[in-house]
């Protein structure tokens, strides 16, 4: 039987006249990995906050065991710009310098960045910096609260990969389906002051509930069928003399027939957003732009053209200048040089964290979207999207100068998406949504008769989508000619070759380590690579399936203008795509397949 390590007994916290935590029980076993789910300002960060001893609850106890150590991630680090990254790892930890560069490199940070001053490194390897730092204290539980929303996707596949192999237990808050499913194997979800645990992950977890709701809603319904059955019963011999007897034992019955209550219903938020006529040609044409700030070039590019009703992801790891990009074109920063047009008369709406920061107005929030949305559009439209993003009852009725960043997030996108602009520029628009909100958003931008650049740390939201990737690294702006799979594939290979170089690097090195822990190390590293040779055939066959379909595909299509009375241009553009996706899909197995075969050859 596994060891509690933590048991939360009957904890409650509330604020002013709302219930936030209503007599929370869990009993937490060492080695627990729990993903927490639940809507925005259901408790999540309350209840962090109180096991971190940051915050107190208004009753109950938190009991830890004696040799529970807990880590946590710290958004903010006391950097020096000037220290060299080992240096400060040695000098907050007081580990010695091998240790800290043997845990750096688990987050990418190799022997060459582990001697790079703080101040020329990325935010996203700062955030690395900061991975490294919490499990350098050696912790043997960590509470990880929306690591998502500020790391990008290479930091956030190194941590996976981390978790993946982590030794200890976790709990992690996030809206991050992927790495949820991928994480953790336990689920807890947070609504009304009250949570519900699932011994499985988010996917098992999901398809349990609709399963359950099913069979509560069919035993409800056989219930007031019964329930209705016996009422005319009693409504037709309630004043026989003859039938008092069986009409009093029909109303015992009834009053003990009961009807189960749908405790965390499954939500299917749906959004429908006001139509934007579609339009042919170009959206966006660059030619050699260079983005950045004053005189300094962050990132730039050769000719770039995006097709009017592009979904453009941009990609890259935090720093290299996604968002420098989006406010260029969204015209809030001048180009260093180059340049970049719009189709003429194109209309553009822009979200980003500048558009509801510091935010000044005496609207309430219904009022505030009435004056950016659209002219036209009716108050109940408005109404029925502002409780797709989160605003039900009297929230409308708020006022925006007390919304909280979050709720000013989500009115501010709103406000965006509902001006119904020719292009919709994004920055990170899904920090403030549950996941619920953040798929039907996705499926509903699908629809939307716009272009769309945008930026997401949500895997799950540019997966849904994005149809065009333009890349941002080393300095550069490209297009990138996969889909949105097989660019997170790219990262995970690239993360893994990065590793495997330092791994023979550090094997190289003149580091004096006792036996044991060499064997160790290479005990750690065989299982790494093992799990690594599983991730790589899982794809293998994923990428052998699409295969099979593409090619199915085809075959269709082909047949189809065999037999066609006329040219049908839908399906031969569609024919052009699918050899494409063909030709790419065909390029990725053989890169898996030779990457299959050089794992196995240093195991």
């Amino acid at each position: 039987m596994a060891k509690s390590i933590i048991n939360i007994v009957n904890i409650s916290k509330r604020f002013v006249h709302k219930v936030l935590l209503d007599n929370v029980n869990l009993l937490i076993e060492e080695k627990s990995k729990i993903g927490m789910i639940g809507r925005n300002g259901a408790g999540k960060t309350t209840l962090l906050k109180i096991l971190m001893g940051l915050e107190e609850a208004d009753d109950g106890e938190i009991i830890f065991s004696d040799d529970v150590k807990i880590g946590y991630l710290r958004q903010q680090g006391d950097f020096d710009d000037n220290e060299k990254v080992i240096d400060y790892l040695t000098r907050v930890t007081s580990k010695e310098s091998w240790k800290c560069s043997k845990i750096a490199s688990r987050f990418g940070i190799d022997h060459i960045k582990v001697n790079n001053n703080l101040g020329s490194l990325s935010s996203g390897y700062r955030m690395r910096v900061k991975l490294a730092e919490m499990m350098l204290y050696e912790p043997n539980f960590l509470i990880l609260d929306e690591p998502s929303n500020f790391l990008d996707l290479n930091t956030l596949i190194d941590l996976e990969n981390f978790l993946t192999d982590y030794n200890g237990g976790f709990l992690i808050v996030s809206h991050d389906r992927e790495f949820l499913k991928t994480t953790c194997e336990k689920t807890i979800e947070m609504e009304n002051g009250k949570i519900t645990y699932f011994p499985g992950n988010i996917e098992d977890y999901f398809e349990y509930k609709e399963e359950k709701e099913y069979t509560i809603k069919k035993y409800n319904k056989n219930i007031e069928e019964r329930k209705a059955h016996l009422e005319r019963f009693v409504e037709r011999f309630r004043y026989k003399a003859t039938k008092a007897k069986a009409v009093q034992s029909r109303i015992k019955q009834i009053e003990k027939l009961k009807t189960i209550e749908i405790t965390h219903p499954a939500k299917n938020v749906r959004i429908k957003l006001p139509e934007v006529p579609e339009k042919k040609g170009f959206a966006l044409i660059s030619d050699d732009l260079a983005v950045g700030y004053g005189e300094k070039i962050v990132a730039e590019s050769g000719r770039i053209e995006i097709p009017r009703g592009s979904r453009v992801a941009v990609l890259g790891q935090n720093g290299e200048g996604k968002t420098t990009f989006l406010r260029t074109i969204a015209g809030r920063l001048d180009p260093v040089s180059g340049t970049y047009n719009y189709s003429y008369g194109i209309k553009i709406a822009y979200f980003g964290e500048d558009t509801y920061k510091n935010v000044t107005s005496n609207d309430t929030v219904l009022s505030y979207l009435k004056k950016n949305a659209k002219q036209g559009l009716l108050t109940q439209e408005l109404l029925t999207l502002l409780g797709s993003f989160l605003f039900s009852g009297d929230d409308v009725n708020k006022d925006v100068k007390v919304l909280s960043g979050g709720e000013m997030a989500r009115l501010s996108l709103l406000a965006a998406i509902t001006q119904c602009a020719d292009v919709l520029i994004l920055d990170e628009p899904t920090n403030h949504l549950d996941f619920e909100t953040v798929e039907a958003l996705a499926s509903s931008l699908r629809d939307y008769g716009g272009t769309i650049f945008f930026t997401s740390h949500d895997r799950t939201f540019a997966s849904l989508l994005a149809d065009t990737i333009i890349e941002v690294k080393d300095k550069k702006l490209s297009l990138y000619s996969g889909d949105y799979e097989a660019y997170v594939y790219r990262v995970r290979l690239e993360a893994l070759e990065e590793e495997e170089k330092e791994l023979e690097y550090q094997n190289k090195s003149n580091v004096k380590e006792n036996s044991d822990d060499k064997n160790a190390n290479n005990y750690e590293e065989r299982k790494k690579m093992r799990n690594k040779l599983s991730k790589c055939e899982s794809m293998l066959k994923k990428y052998e399936k699409q295969i099979e379909d593409y090619k199915k595909e085809e075959a269709d299509i082909l047949k189809f203008f065999e037999t066609a009375s006329s040219y049908d241009d839908d399906k031969s553009k569609r024919l052009l795509e699918v050899k494409k996706l063909i030709e790419e899909t065909e390029n990725e197995w053989l890169l898996t397949n030779e990457e299959i075969d050089n794992i196995k050859a240093v195991l």
